[in-house]
């Protein structure tokens, strides 16, 4: 397959052959690890720069998604108090933004790896800017949708992709922990970001908050976007270059599996545990101190897996990642009804499901090779924007089925379920790559 865009067959090779003709592979790596690709290093400022550049593009798309709550419960509260159909509409904003950074991956993988990681980022930021500027001028809830859930959200779509995965091709010894500090982003910015359009919201508006906003996303993005790029740009590929028999390999489509029911566990829990909490008792205080806790455990394991993939490999650290995130669902939520098992709640899954979003493109690289990353992790989360469309309804559907509001149990193991099943897909593909129990894979 000259020039395939996904660049895997069914078959293995050797990965030095992999590494001797990077631009030009279009196999799986085998089991055993490069010699050259363990020494060779590039530039350390310019790798440097590279991470802490995607650590803050991160950071401002996702930390804007996460602070949408607070401008939701203001202007429900505020603006469209009683208006129980606007206040529906505001809530399909932030699903609209959750989708689209699924949803226009594969777009944004392809045409950071034909045209410039760079000049994405950039036009990304661009977009993400427009949207937050055109939203503090909109009047109605569908207004906000549009500029807010759709324009921004495109935004994020653009820069996503691009900023979490082009650290990898920098880094062979310490590639984990590189991704780990970027995808770290997303939870620091979401610690920054939501307590200031907090403030911004309570001492000006809403608008004046969408505009401020607006404002460091340009500066602080337009900086950023001019030091993301990747150590080599394939000139040759085109956008007609994509194989779509890629889907045929199993470890592929195993993978594209696993993503899809992550996507779809991944926030249902971010999003009802608040609520499980109150109904339990717990103070709607205290319930968003756990939900913190969840957020801060989240950042450190995005950072702590990276690290634990540099050790005991990046396959097996997938693996026991999901399964805990599975356990604390199955057997720890139904019982997180006060405080205590709470913050034991909050720190297993926060550490376990934010550790994902490190592992996940790490085991990209590993099955599929660094070169095309962007393109086919782009290509997994396309696929599962469905999943990032469908977890919160149906969770929320099953929350409200027969006992109304009350069946906490059913939605933890629904998203127990998912996640056990994002584990047997990860299996599959550690076991495909070596079935030594104890191999560093």
């Amino acid at each position: 397959m000259p020039n395939s865009a996904v660049g895997i067959t069914m078959d293995t090779v050797n990965e030095k052959d992999i590494d001797d003709h990077l631009s030009t592979s279009t196999e799986i790596g085998s089991n055993k690890e490069s010699e050259a690709d363990k020494t060779k290093e590039f530039p350390r400022y310019t790798r440097y720069m590279v991470v802490a550049s995607c650590f803050v593009i991160q950071g401002l798309a996702c930390g804007v998604v996460h602070s949408w709550g607070v401008q939701q419960e203001y202007l429900a509260n505020n603006v469209y108090t009683g208006d129980t159909k606007k206040i529906e509409t505001l809530s399909y904003i932030g699903t609209l933004m959750f989708f689209s950074v699924y949803f226009w991956g594969m777009p944004a993988g392809w045409v950071a790896e034909v045209w410039s990681y760079r000049k994405l980022c950039f036009l990304g930021t661009l977009v993400m800017a427009l949207g937050e500027l055109l939203a503090s001028f909109s009047k109605e809830p569908w207004q906000l949708c549009i500029t807010q859930g759709i324009v921004f959200g495109i935004g994020i779509g653009m820069v996503f992709g691009p900023s979490s995965t082009a650290p990898a091709g920098w880094f062979t010894k310490r590639r984990g922990l590189a991704i780990g500090i970027t995808v770290a982003g997303v939870g620091v910015g979401g610690l920054v970001i939501a307590p200031l359009t907090e403030a911004l919201v309570r001492s000006t508006s809403v608008a004046w908050s969408q505009r401020i906003t607006a404002l460091y996303i340009l500066v602080l993005g337009t900086i950023s976007s001019y030091f993301v790029r990747v150590p080599k740009q394939d000139k040759t590929r085109s956008f007609n270059s994509f194989d779509w028999r890629a889907f045929y390999n199993r470890r592929f489509a195993v993978h594209t599996a696993m993503v899809f029911f992550v996507t779809a566990a991944y926030i249902v829990p971010y999003t009802y545990l608040p609520e499980f909490w109150v109904k339990h008792g717990i103070s709607s205080q205290n319930a968003s101190v756990l939900i913190a806790v969840a957020n801060v455990a989240s950042s450190v394991g995005r950072v702590a897996t990276g690290f634990a993939a540099d050790y005991i490999g990046v396959l097996n650290s997938l693996v026991l990642s999901l399964v805990v995130a599975a356990i604390s669902c199955l057997v720890i939520w139904p019982f997180a009804t006060n405080i205590g098992v709470g913050v034991v709640m909050a720190l297993f899954y926060g550490f376990t499901a934010g550790g994902y979003w490190s592992l996940a493109p790490l085991a990209a690289a590993k099955l599929f090779g660094v070169e095309k990353l962007t393109s086919n992790s782009g290509t997994f989360y396309t696929v599962s924007a469905i999943g990032a469309w469908l977890g919160n309804p149906v969770g929320n559907a099953i929350l409200n089925g027969p006992g109304h509001g009350t069946q906490f149990l059913g939605m933890s193991l629904y998203i127990g379920v998912l996640w056990f099943a994002s584990f047997l897909m990860a299996v599959v593909n550690r076991a495909s790559y070596s079935k030594r129990l104890f191999a560093v894979v």
